[in-house]
């Protein structure tokens, strides 16, 4: 995006193409929440002529949003198959645990708006001719570095992707844009120097290498929340856009919190002719009287000059702690947080014994959670559809390999966390003892056998012992 990357902003605009930079703001204010680094945690106040820098404690609410959300969609369960022969081998052999290795991903995208799968080809040749040996990879690019160049409202036809690539021994800063000539999609590539981020060339490096592919060779990922900031935007916002009020109550919540545990430590007052002194000379040769005391320095004795005392030599003071207040500040904070980024009313729940507890321990139902769920299903869905399918083109185009990129993909998501699987397999258990569904019906249900095998497992008559 625009900033750190406008000389290749420069280079695209030369190439004729505009890139989308309107949402780099957003993106910086998303960053300073999900990091917990801006001017709202860490400020100053002015007191007479003293300026004092202050910082607020954080359970980094936004990162827990966008984490959540990644470990929702993205995770062990999540299977990318299809029927067609040939796109179930380039799933195999691209998109091998798919679900774990790009969780992080979806991390930063959800909570920055936005990220972008990209697809490459290396051990290949401008010369066209189809290499069996060609490397196919994905890489994937975070928010700053996403710039689309066409788009409509619900579609990037064409982008381009910055990185950091090692050539020869050597970095450089490298941009790629992924563009329709001739109606198959193109990867041109200019590449800069990391200090002066003038355009280098190097021979190794293809500038206009053509996949042969029709298919979109990235694929943008983005919450399916609305970008209500521009019309006709090809970047998205933040999963935690709508919560950063809720951020902030469940912060400053806990700042006073961790405030009432400091200031109510025990505080005792000592009488002057308690505390142990001497009297040394410091650097000018004055004389000083050094105190004993050493708690002075902590904040928990303090000293009672002479005619203060009264009639008591020390006094202890033990200010309220104020845990339950704090306790239920912080609480009303999470709820706040999970109700505006769509995780329903009770998915985080601060526990003074327990602990901040997660959607596992504390909900097994909510409205709320499932349809938010769905529509974030639906959008990632689709992104790593079309990012198989471009996979699939460029594998046909550049290594010739017998594969439909328009075959049948399924995407299945793991939805334990909004259905009650321990239930449903007890009612299928019951329902088999009863004789109303055939044993085997249990194992294509929830082990993904085929209709044959689990029938080979277990005969017709047969009932699963429900004692589990």
């Amino acid at each position: 995006m625009a900033g750190d990357y406008q000389y290749m902003v420069d280079w695209l605009n030369g190439l004729g193409y505009e890139p989308d930079t309107r949402m780099a703001g957003k993106v910086a204010e998303y960053s300073g929440w999900y990091t917990a680094k801006n001017s709202w945690y860490s400020y100053s106040e002015s007191r007479n002529f003293d300026t004092f820098k202050i910082d607020r404690e954080t359970l980094n609410p936004a990162a827990m949003v966008a984490q959540a959300w990644a470990d929702l969609l993205m995770n062990e369960k999540l299977v990318i198959s299809s029927d067609d022969e040939g796109m179930t081998n380039v799933i195999a052999d691209h998109l091998g645990d798919f679900g774990v290795s790009q969780a992080d991903f979806v991390t930063d995208s959800f909570a920055l708006g936005t990220g972008g799968w990209a697809i490459g080809a290396s051990n290949v040749s401008d010369d066209g001719m189809v290499n069996p040996d060609a490397e196919i990879v994905i890489e994937s690019h975070g928010t700053p570095e996403v710039m689309p160049l066409t788009w409509s409202d619900n579609d990037c036809t064409q982008c381009a992707f910055a990185s950091r690539v090692e050539v020869g021994g050597r970095d450089y800063n490298r941009c790629q844009a992924h563009v329709l000539v001739d109606g198959t999609y193109h990867i041109v590539t200019q590449l800069f120097d990391v200090k002066t981020n003038a355009k280098v060339t190097v021979e190794s490096v293809i500038p206009d290498f053509d996949t042969r592919s029709t298919h979109p060779t990235f694929a943008l990922v983005r919450p399916a929340i609305p970008n209500t900031h521009y019309e006709h935007c090809a970047m998205g916002v933040s999963v935690f856009e709508r919560g950063i009020s809720a951020v902030k109550v469940t912060d400053e919540a806990l700042t006073s919190l961790l405030t009432h545990l400091r200031v109510s430590r025990p505080k005792m007052f000592v009488s002057e002719t308690m505390i142990k002194k001497h009297t040394e000379k410091n650097a000018n040769g004055d004389n000083v009287t050094i105190y004993s005391a050493l708690g002075e320095a902590d904040d928990i004795v303090f000293r009672m000059s002479p005619g203060e005392e009264h009639e008591k030599p020390m006094t202890v003071v033990q200010p309220e702690m104020r845990i339950a207040e704090n306790e239920q500040a912080v609480n009303a904070g999470l709820k706040m947080l999970s109700i505006t980024c769509g995780l329903g009313d009770n998915y985080w729940q601060w526990d003074h014994k327990g602990g901040l507890k997660t959607a596992t321990e504390v909900v097994s139902d909510s409205s709320m959670l499932a349809r938010t769920l769905r529509k974030h299903q639906n959008a990632l869905g689709k992104s790593i559809t079309r990012l198989v399918r471009g996979v699939a083109g460029v594998c046909r185009g550049v290594c010739g390999r017998s594969v439909d990129p328009e075959a049948t993909v399924t995407i299945d998501f793991d939805d334990s966390i909004i259905t009650d699987t321990q239930t449903e397999k007890q009612l299928m258990l019951n329902e088999i003892s009863a004789g109303i569904v055939p044993a085997w019906k249990y194992l294509t249900t929830f082990y993904g056998m085929s209709k044959e095998e689990a029938m080979e497992a277990v005969s017709e008559g047969e009932v699963i012992d429900t004692g589990f």
